[in-house]
């Protein structure tokens, strides 16, 4: 069993073959969503990409050129434009260049006070699917935490309140990545305590972040490692059972067309009656 912890460039890290928590939570959607995340990438905005980047590079100081969105209504803006795509800098407006350094200000002493590396990438063999994984972790510490435990640290912005982070990561499959990022560090031969933690920083003022952690044992990340173990070994077994051929199997299944019944949690029911009595 194989693996690797090492630096790569973004560029460099997206080019490799090896599956990352993104695309395997699209294969948890459909097979045909799968497909598409492979040919089409993400469906994010560049300025919300450009954001996420450039607070990453302020905040953990990955060292990544953070630079002002030149006037794209020149000619000389539009060509700068183009050589700084070509490169890793990471192009953001003025307005949010400034954002982004008040909120370094306030969450770039949390990591500090962390000894760790970031952005560090691991690749892995698993066991179990025979699929190589990988996965680009925010902060990987050097060692645990005075309770024993290495976590592994994620950073999260978000223009809602973090109070409310747990819901967001379930609607946005965070706990999903949470338990992959475990699993694949364990293929490492890892052996101690292991956790995982999301520094969440709310994009307005006063750019407050708050802390929350998964244990490795918790009932969300033993549940969330069964459904990724199961859809590992779906995905393998597409690619072996249509070694030449898996893509255009896979985009034969979509999402599940069987008719279902609407329904509502009690408590919903509820709150309905309630205001229209009022």
């Amino acid at each position: 069993m194989g693996f690797e912890i090492k630096e790569m460039a973004d560029r460099e890290y997206f080019a490799d073959p090896a599956l990352d928590q993104s695309a395997l939570k699209r294969f948890m959607v459909s097979p045909l969503s799968y497909v598409d995340y492979l040919d089409h990438g993400l469906d994010v905005s560049g300025d919300a990409l450009d954001f996420g980047k450039a607070a990453h590079a302020l905040v953990l100081g990955t060292g990544a050129e953070v630079v002002d969105r030149p006037n794209l209504r020149t000619k000389a803006g539009k060509a700068l434009m183009e050589e700084l795509r070509a490169s890793d800098a990471v192009v953001v407006s003025s307005g949010d260049r400034e954002r982004l350094r008040k909120m370094g200000a306030v969450s770039a002493p949390y990591f500090r006070s962390l000894p760790g590396r970031p952005e560090m990438v691991v690749v892995a063999d698993d066991p179990g699917s025979g699929l190589r994984l990988k996965g680009k972790f925010d902060w990987l510490p050097d060692g645990p935490d005075e309770d024993g435990v290495l976590r592994i640290r994620d950073y999260k912005t978000t223009s809602a309140d973090p109070r409310e982070f747990p819901g967001e990561a379930a609607r946005f499959g965070y706990h999903i990545q949470a338990a992959f990022y475990m699993m694949l560090y364990r293929l490492t031969g890892f052996q101690g305590l292991l956790g995982f933690e999301f520094v969440v920083q709310e994009k307005k003022r006063p750019y407050d972040y708050m802390v929350w952690r998964m244990d490795e044992d918790g009932p969300e990340t033993v549940l969330a490692g069964e459904r990724i173990a199961q859809a590992l070994d779906e995905l393998a077994g597409f690619r072996r059972d249509s070694p030449d051929d898996w893509k255009r199997r896979m985009g034969e299944y979509g999402l599940d067309k069987t008719p279902r019944t609407m329904g509502f949690p009690g408590w919903r029911i509820d709150r309905e009656y309630e205001e229209m009595e009022v």
